[in-house]
């Protein structure tokens, strides 16, 4: 896909930035700038082009300047004196044209590469599980999404097709019965399974069902779309006290969860909570503000207390676990958030338990590669008209950057 970034800016600005604050001129710039700058006898116009170049750069990639510095991206010069960029000095593959006049230096970037090298981007690496030549399906996790009720059968797919679209094997829907065969027909690769039910809300005398199925599965999610009632809290509790393996509780899962916390001091599986704010004040009985203030810190103390792998979700997304130190997100964008995306991230963190991660690991691969895609769908629709499908859609794309 082509790409283009401009940015216009008044020379005057970068003038006086520098008279204002000498440190501004090392912050912003590269150590090849500086010296092109000084050979030219402190030109600020030349300056004003590589501070647009910048901003060109970011824009062309969707990123903004988030998670690292200007003075990482520099402009250089061929022996043509043709201009060109560089990140982290990596030569870019993209065209630059830069020009000015008296008061403003504009600047233009095109090119096809929708990636930038992320920060951490060589750690996830480390983290994506490795295939196998000689594997087959099973090799690659088992997961089952209990997830959906009348009216609310998308997010249950959402979740599932995200596990699928991350590598999972296999993936098995159990939703309401009467939901089941709406939920069929939206991707084919998708296994379903209808568990006893009443107004298109799951009931519990499907536990059995749910249990029996749970039995041989890697990792399972619960919650996404699934209504509330007080059997579905018997449904959950139960779940904690018999399955295994590795438990993600998202959405409606987390808002049953919140009227009993003390199910958690029984539960026999590994647990990943993904809250929002919203559901996090529930969970917590703190108020948003003082959750939003306060992320890490909160993140922490909760995931330490019940002994949990905690995402908190948001700008910047928290993962927090025992023992292990807060990762901070930094991939991702406000086109995010829009209704579906949390049901994308269950199911891609689930899909990575599956295939052998731990569940801090899992989560914060998860949300990284959540948010990557998220980039790249804002690259093509932009932050308004994006929706959860588009951001699950570019699941395979950042799966394939980060593995090379």
């Amino acid at each position: 896909m082509k790409n283009c970034g401009i940015d216009i800016i008044e020379i005057s600005r970068i003038e006086d930035a520098i008279k204002k604050n000498p440190a501004f001129l090392e912050k912003v710039f590269s150590r090849e700038e500086i010296e092109y700058f000084n050979e030219k006898g402190r030109n600020f116009q030349s300056l004003a082009g590589f501070f647009a170049a910048k901003e060109a750069f970011s824009k062309y990639m969707g990123t903004g300047i988030s998670g690292f510095k200007l003075c990482e991206i520099s402009v250089g010069h061929k022996e043509s004196g043709e201009p060109f960029l560089s990140f982290r000095g990596k030569k870019m593959d993209v065209s630059l044209s830069i020009s000015h006049n008296k008061t403003t230096a504009v600047a233009v970037v095109c090119g096809t590469d929708d990636f930038i090298e992320t920060p951490l981007k060589d750690e996830m690496k480390k983290l994506l599980p490795k295939r196998e030549k000689n594997s087959n399906k099973g090799d690659f996790g088992r997961v089952l999404v209990i997830a959906g009720s009348c009216g609310m059968t998308g997010a249950a797919v959402l979740s599932a097709y995200s596990a699928l679209r991350t590598g999972s094997g296999l993936v098995t829907l159990a939703t309401a019965d009467s939901e089941r065969s709406i939920a069929a027909g939206f991707h084919p690769e998708i296994m379903t399974y209808g568990l006893c039910c009443e107004n298109g809300i799951i009931k519990a005398c499907a536990l059995r069902d749910i249990l029996k199925l749970s039995r041989d599965k890697d990792a399972v999610v619960f919650g996404p779309g699934i209504g509330q009632s007080n059997e579905l809290i018997v449904v959950l509790e139960e779940l904690m006290k018999n399955y295994t393996g590795k438990l993600l509780v998202d959405a409606d899962g987390l808002n049953i969860l919140a009227k009993r916390l003390e199910m958690l001091s029984e539960k026999t599986c590994k647990i990943v909570l993904t809250p929002h704010p919203g559901e996090m004040s529930r969970l917590t009985g703190l108020s948003v503000d003082e959750i939003q203030k306060n992320r890490k810190a909160v993140a922490w103390d909760f995931a330490k207390r019940y002994g949990v792998c905690l995402v908190l979700k948001g700008y910047e997304t928290v993962v927090a676990e025992k023992d292990r130190e807060v990762y901070i997100n930094q991939t991702g964008n406000p086109g995010m958030a829009t209704a579906g995306t949390g049901d994308v991230l269950s199911g891609v963190i689930a899909s990575l338990m599956g295939q052998g991660l731990e569940c801090f690991d899992a989560s914060r691969l998860g949300v990284y590669i959540h948010g990557l895609a998220g980039d790249l769908a804002k690259n093509c629709f932009g932050e308004y008209g994006m929706v959860a499908s588009d951001v699950m859609s570019k699941i395979p794309e950042v799966i394939r950057y980060i593995s090379k």
